[in-house]
């Protein structure tokens, strides 16, 4: 490909990005669309590379159409790139792995658990086969899948899935990371689900104490960890302990009800049962009368 045909998809490419960066969406589809026209251009004229640089710019474009809600096309231009890359020499292999994972999302977002987890699953292949078995890229990928396990019932394939996301996290970010403490969070949750309430424990609370120390104690995620730690304790029979996570749950939620009014009307409701299993329906009724007020304001 010659320079100035290369110069000016870049310069396309760099104008995309900064117009997605201010919201600047229809501007940018524009621009999308006149760097996948010039690959084009340099593909019928047979220019060396030209290939190459075509499947970029429709990931860029198809990146672009995810995020504005036109999944369709999107996923018809993932699919090309993927048909182009794929018939090309050379080690393509990391960005047939990004685009892999990026398809994943996209069928993961419609629900279609089938094609999601073939992408994920192609994607974690390949992110291997080019060496990067230990990235973060894995972990994310890792984790995606094996919340579709979880859904579906297979916790085996989920534990092995989120513990591999855990231990390159681990490895790579350390104990007091946000990405490592959501997969401790997610961990927990797989494990309450299993009945595994000693398992289920340690990781609510390596998840709490890690997001207590990174995104401190008024923050929602902080409040998922108090809340699934309360569950967990009330599984394993700690219900002191328990009683207080989910006071400390309820109070950041609280404080955060306009954008976390479903999770705190769950973790209100979850208090609540607790609570009447103790035998305090006084404060069950008291809770939840508080909880219907606050979340009647926010529909008034």
């Amino acid at each position: 490909m010659n320079a100035g045909t290369a110069n000016i998809i870049e310069m396309l490419s760099d104008r995309v990005e900064t117009l997605c960066e201010k919201g600047e969406w229809q501007e940018a589809y524009h621009a999308s669309q006149a760097v996948v026209d010039k690959a084009r251009s340099a593909v019928a004229h047979q220019e060396g590379g030209s290939e190459l640089a075509l499947a970029g710019s429709l990931e860029i474009q198809a990146d672009l159409l995810r995020q504005t809600g036109h999944l369709e096309d999107a996923r018809y231009r993932y699919h090309e790139a993927l048909e182009i890359l794929n018939q090309l020499e050379g080690d393509h292999d990391q960005v047939l792995a990004r685009i892999s994972a990026s398809v994943a999302v996209l069928y993961d977002s419609v629900e279609n658990d089938v094609e999601a987890v073939r992408f994920y699953e192609r994607a974690i292949e390949l992110y291997e086969r080019a060496g990067m078995g230990s990235s973060e890229e894995v972990a994310d990928v890792c984790n995606n899948v094996g919340f579709i396990y979880r859904s579906i019932g297979n916790y085996d394939a989920a534990e092995d899935l989120f513990l591999k996301g855990l231990d390159i996290c681990n490895h790579t970010l350390g104990l007091e990371h946000e990405k490592t403490a959501t997969l401790c969070n997610n961990l927990g949750a797989l494990y309450l689900k299993s009945e595994k309430a000693a398992q289920a424990r340690e990781m609510n609370m390596m998840a709490l104490e890690a997001r207590l120390k990174v995104l401190g104690g008024a923050h929602p995620d902080t409040a998922q960890s108090h809340a699934n730690l309360a569950l967990s304790l009330c599984q394993g029979g700690e219900a002191e302990e328990a009683n207080e996570h989910f006071k400390a749950a309820v109070k950041i939620y609280e404080r955060n009800i306009k954008s976390e009014s479903h999770e705190y009307a769950a973790v209100v409701e979850n208090y609540a049962e607790f609570l009447k299993i103790s035998d305090d329906e006084k404060s069950a009724d008291s809770l939840i009368k508080k909880a219907q007020k606050k979340l009647s304001k926010l529909s008034a």
